[in-house]
């Protein structure tokens, strides 16, 4: 299977960009979940809230920037969450006997990095979404796209 480029939009939730490079990848986000072991389970029914946001640990961080192809330090400049990953789930490998599994969580994303959106349809298609809407942190005074006006 070839390795796809995946291209996140600045200020684009973790969420949603998970589950842009899983549609590239022809899978369901879910069967990216299942690569990583989970301190707090995603609610049912939460997992398409677009507020969603789920937070990696380094190995886990590793093999996302593998699979869309994307340097870790420029994920870290697109997704407001990504920073946050390592330091909230640190230090779970001793507990899972080290096998080199990520470590990920679930939280509400709005609550941490403001409200969430949909970005500039436009702006998305230029990332390569096939149409999929990207949720990106936006205030309220930048929902507007400053480029397309829309």
């Amino acid at each position: 299977m070839p390795v796809l480029r995946v291209v996140p939009l600045a200020g684009e939730t973790t969420w949603s960009f998970l589950h842009r490079v899983a549609d590239a990848y022809g899978l369901q986000v879910s069967n990216l979940r299942a690569w990583w072991r989970w301190e707090n389970p995603v609610p049912q029914g939460c997992g398409v809230r677009p507020d969603g946001e789920v937070l990696l640990d380094a190995a886990a961080q590793t093999q996302v920037a593998a699979w869309c192809r994307i340097p870790a330090g420029h994920l870290a400049r697109a997704l407001p969450s990504w920073a946050t990953g390592p330091e909230t789930v640190a230090g779970r490998d001793a507990v899972g006997g080290g096998d080199g599994r990520g470590w990920a969580r679930w939280r509400m994303g709005a609550l941490e990095w403001g409200p969430v959106a949909f970005a500039c349809r436009l702006c998305a298609a230029r990332r390569g979404t096939n149409g999929r809407p990207v949720w990106a942190y936006r205030q309220p005074w930048r929902r507007r796209c400053g480029r397309h006006g829309r």
